[in-house]
C-alpha cells in the first residue's frame, strides 16, 4: 500500500492515474476508490489520530459530491457547495506546488542568483561616518542625561509620637482617681482635626482596658446615648 503524506496527495495520485481533469465530475469517480484506501489505512494502525481526521473531513466532501452526482435533485446548501469548490481549488493548488517543488528540487545549487557575500575581517574595527564628530557625541550624550527624571525634594514633615494606649491608661486612671464619675464627651471635648480623632480612639481602647480590668464601670444611658464611666468602690483606697 502506497504512502501519501495526505489526503490530497491520494486523491492527486487517484485522478492522474485514470487521467482526469480536476472537477467534481472527476472527484466524484475516484470517491469510491479513496475510501478504500482509507479503510486499509485505519486498518494498518501505521498513522495517527490526526491524520486519519485529515483524511475523514477530505471523506465528507467527496460523499457529498457522489451523492449530488447519484441524485441530481438534491439541493445542496451554500456553504455545502463552498466547501465543494474549496475542496477543487486545493487540490489544483496541491498539484501546481508539487510540480513546481520537483523542478525546484531539480535545480537547486545550480544556478545561483546571488553572488556570495564577501569575507569578513575577524578583526572588528570602529569605523564611524562623518556625522559621528566630538560636537554630536557630546550632544547626544546631553539630551540623553538632559532626559533623564530629576530628583524630586519633598517637603519635610514633623513626626509627631502619636500617644500609647498604655500612656493613656496611665492618664485616664490618674482623673479617675480624682473623679467619681465622668462621661466620654468630657474626656475629649469636641474633635475636629486628625490627631485628636487618634486620641479619642486610643482612648476609647483605654477606658475599655479599664473596664476589662475592673477598675472602672461603665453605663450607657439609653440607645446612643453617653457613656458614664464610674469609679469602682475597692479602688478607691
Amino acid at each position: 500500500m502506497a504512502n501519501f503524506e495526505g489526503p490530497f496527495g491520494l486523491l492527486l495520485e487517484l485522478i492522474e492515474k485514470r487521467k482526469f481533469f480536476i472537477n467534481d465530475v472527476s472527484l466524484s469517480a475516484v470517491t469510491e476508490d479513496y475510501l478504500s484506501y482509507m479503510n486499509k489505512l485505519g486498518a494498518s494502525g501505521s498513522i495517527s489520530s490526526a491524520q486519519i481526521a485529515s483524511f475523514i473531513l477530505v471523506a465528507s466532501t467527496l460523499i457529498l459530491i457522489k451523492s449530488k452526482s447519484l441524485l441530481p435533485n438534491l439541493n445542496l446548501t451554500l456553504e455545502e457547495e463552498g466547501d465543494i469548490k474549496n475542496l477543487e481549488e486545493r487540490l489544483r493548488l496541491y498539484e501546481l506546488f508539487t510540480k513546481l517543488g520537483g523542478n525546484i528540487k531539480n535545480n537547486f545549487g545550480k544556478n545561483i542568483i546571488f553572488a556570495p557575500l564577501e569575507r569578513k575581517s575577524d578583526v572588528l574595527v570602529f569605523l564611524p561616518d562623518a556625522q559621528i564628530t566630538k560636537e554630536s557625541m557630546m550632544g547626544f550624550a546631553q539630551n540623553v542625561l538632559g532626559s533623564m527624571p530629576k530628583k524630586v525634594f519633598l517637603p519635610e514633615v514633623e513626626v509627631r509620637k502619636v500617644i500609647s494606649i498604655e500612656e493613656m491608661i496611665d492618664r485616664l486612671t490618674e482623673r479617675i482617681q480624682n473623679s467619681l464619675k465622668m462621661n466620654f464627651k468630657d474626656l475629649h471635648g469636641k474633635i475636629t482635626t486628625r490627631e485628636e480623632k487618634v486620641v479619642a480612639i486610643v482612648g476609647f481602647l483605654a477606658l475599655l482596658e479599664l473596664v476589662r480590668q475592673g477598675i472602672i464601670d461603665a453605663v450607657q444611658e439609653g440607645d446612643k446615648g453617653d457613656i458614664i464611666f464610674n469609679k469602682q468602690e475597692q479602688i478607691a483606697n
